[in-house]
């Protein structure tokens, strides 16, 4: 039986809008959990990554925000503008319920 390699499947089902936003939901609710930012972001990265808009991300970000300063996640804090920007840009949205206990 063929190996498959992890890295390509998962940016093949990150391309399927309901995986992908399962796959950020995990990865939120993890960091809501822990506090720890960086599963989101790996998450968010691979996300940009399967549907190949990094750059034009990156283009429309600096465009937006009038600076020459190239557009990244190790770089630049992540703030709520940004990340709404970019999960527009994925065609992904946030949907917020209770936590039941």
């Amino acid at each position: 039986m063929p190996v498959k390699n992890y890295r390509d499947d998962l940016l093949k089902r990150l391309c399927d809008p309901r995986y992908s936003s399962q796959y950020l939901k995990a990865a939120l609710d993890e960091t809501l959990k822990d506090g720890n930012q960086e599963a989101f972001l790996v998450a968010l990265k691979n996300i940009m990554e399967a549907k190949k808009t990094i750059n034009n991300i990156a283009k429309d970000m600096n465009e937006l925000q009038e600076n020459s300063v190239k557009f990244s996640l190790e770089k630049e804090p992540l703030t709520v503008e940004n990340l709404l920007f970019i999960l527009h840009s994925v065609n992904l949205t946030i949907d917020f319920k209770p936590i039941l206990e």
